[in-house]
């Protein structure tokens, strides 16, 4: 399960680093007639990407929280999975309503503004969790040898 969860965390992290330094900043680069066909592009490829990665991640470690590796201090899993909810959280309750309006509405730079605002705490929240998923695994492998 921690490899599970070690290796989703990291993808995750990977994928939430694009969006955070590229594929955000880029939705103001796009002129208004373009952004609806861009950002519907984006949303149908973008959820299948990071989707199953953050659902694995969180739930795996929402697993190791209930079953820890021997040896790995309970904080470990439960930060783990405390920053899965975050994630989790930041995803369904703020950053998809802004993209169900861009849908909606268009171009509008203001909920362009706001979700590049809100995305740094998602960045965080997902580099946490791959942090303590990969201090895990270390610790699970230190012991082996």
């Amino acid at each position: 399960m921690l490899l599970i969860a070690s290796v989703a965390a990291l993808v995750a992290f990977g994928i939430e680093t694009y969006i955070a330094t590229v594929a955000y900043p880029n939705f103001a680069r796009v002129g208004a007639a373009e952004f609806p066909a861009f950002h519907a592009f984006h949303s149908e490829r973008i959820t299948f990407s990071i989707g199953p990665a953050l659902l694995i991640a969180a739930f795996a470690n929402a697993a190791l929280a209930f079953d820890r590796p021997r040896g790995v201090p309970m904080w470990l899993p439960l930060a783990a999975a405390g920053a899965g909810v975050i994630v989790l959280g930041i995803t369904a309750f703020v950053q998809v309503p802004i993209h169900s309006d861009l849908s909606a509405r268009g171009y509008d730079a203001i909920a362009i503004a706001r979700l590049n605002a809100n995305e740094p705490a998602r960045a965080v929240a997902t580099f946490a969790q791959a942090a303590c998923d990969v201090a895990m695994l270390a610790i699970v492998l230190r012991a082996r040898t």
